[in-house]
């Protein structure tokens, strides 16, 4: 079987029983009203957000004049890093 066993509430196609919708009649008014106002509150929120960060002019942002060197352009190359460590290391080995 599909896992899911005989329900009263569905038939063999899996389509809603009478009897499913007659049980879901009550809450459907409620659970629209419900859905509608969650959704209305993620969008006020949203346009609130958008809102707020487009009123933002960045004046007290300072942009540099030239462009900053990448990292692996301010970081020494391996050798250099290597012959830094070794001179460090015969360093401590000297005192």
């Amino acid at each position: 079987m599909s896992g899911v066993e005989h329900s009263s509430y569905y038939d063999r196609k899996l389509r809603q029983s009478p009897a499913l919708i007659r049980a879901r009649r009550p809450y459907l008014v409620k659970n629209t009203l419900v859905g509608l106002g969650i959704t209305a509150f993620a969008l006020g929120v949203y346009a609130y957000t958008i809102r707020a960060v487009g009123q933002d002019d960045f004046d007290d942002v300072q942009v540099p004049a030239s462009p900053q060197p990448s990292i692996q352009q301010r970081t020494p190359g391996k050798d250099q890093q290597s012959s830094q460590i070794q001179a460090q290391v015969q360093a401590l080995a000297k005192k």
